[in-house]
């Protein structure tokens, strides 16, 4: 079967048509009187010392230019800028933007037609402060079945320091790091994590990242024999006696932590400001235990007292 005329030398004629249409662009591209709106980068400039721009402005404002095709189709835009002067404002104030303010450099050889509306942006400035502040951890750590956690959460370093706008830093009292949730640990937790940025304008943190520690060891247990009554309460505590005199305490901990727990860090007390010592009604002791530290069993788990 032959082909047909619009099928035959099909690479030639392609070819053909993408250099014609190079070639009219290249053209068109040359006239000066074409139109163009860019978003190019607004900067605030003569912000006085120790000051800081309080409130979010935009980062682009849109800029009419007339000029080349080609040069308006690759604008350098890390060449122009929408500058504006803050130097008068001490606390809020409206600045006017015009024609004036587009810098870009002359070699483009460009027309400026106009600053889009609003032609006016307000900047609001504050004192530029320090403060340092507490680092809350409202980490979710659980420790898998027969371990346990050891302590408290502990961020290293405990408090950052954050810079920004003085009025808005006023109102911080603390910072929170990020989402922490871990399941089934088995191991010592040590891990880096972010401080979350509040939501001010031009605020820094520094550390961006803490340390997030947690000792997690293998659930264990200890019995303590003999662990004798004390009778609180009273400046006569030798005028009372509890039948038994002591008690076996079982107690549940971390396994390393039960390894350092003597008999004196274990207290059964007896208030006898909430006690009528009549020999005969049972009392139950409050029991005194290090943190971390667990009871199990207290053995027996009631008591008499009398009063001689």
């Amino acid at each position: 079967m032959k082909r047909g005329r619009l099928t035959n030398n099909t690479g030639l004629k392609i070819g053909s048509l993408t250099v014609a249409l190079l070639l009219w662009f290249h053209i068109a591209t040359e006239k000066d009187s074409y139109e163009r709106t860019v978003e190019i980068p607004l900067q605030v400039v003569g912000i006085a010392e120790g000051y800081v721009i309080a409130d979010e402005i935009p980062a682009t404002w849109p800029v009419r230019f007339r000029g080349n095709g080609k040069r308006l189709l690759t604008l350098p835009l890390r060449d122009l800028a929408v500058r504006v002067d803050a130097s008068d404002i001490r606390s809020r104030g409206s600045l006017t933007l015009g024609v004036e303010n587009v810098i870009y450099p002359e070699a483009l050889d460009l027309e400026v037609l106009e600053v889009l509306p609003p032609d006016q942006i307000l900047i609001r400035v504050d004192r530029l402060e320090q403060v340092r502040l507490p680092v809350r951890t409202p980490a979710e750590i659980q420790a898998a079945s027969g371990y346990t956690r050891v302590g408290e959460i502990v961020a290293i370093p405990d408090s950052v320091t954050l810079s920004g706008p003085a009025r808005d830093l006023g109102r911080l009292t603390s910072v929170e790091i990020d989402t922490l949730r871990l399941r089934r640990v088995r191991d010592p937790v040590d891990i880096e994590v972010p401080v979350l940025i509040p939501l001010i304008y031009n605020i820094t943190v520094e550390p961006a990242i803490v340390r997030i520690i947690q000792d997690i060891q293998e659930l264990g247990e200890r019995i303590f024999e003999d662990i004798p009554i004390t009778f609180i309460g009273t400046d006569r505590p030798e005028r009372f006696l509890a039948e038994p005199r002591s008690a076996s305490v079982t107690v549940q901990g971390g396994t390393r932590l039960l390894e350092t727990l003597t008999r004196e860090d274990i207290r059964l007390l007896l208030d006898m400001r909430l006690i009528f010592p009549d020999g005969l009604t049972l009392v139950e002791p409050r029991i005194e235990l290090p943190r971390g530290i667990t009871l199990k069993l207290l053995e027996p788990p009631f008591f008499r007292v009398t009063e001689y």
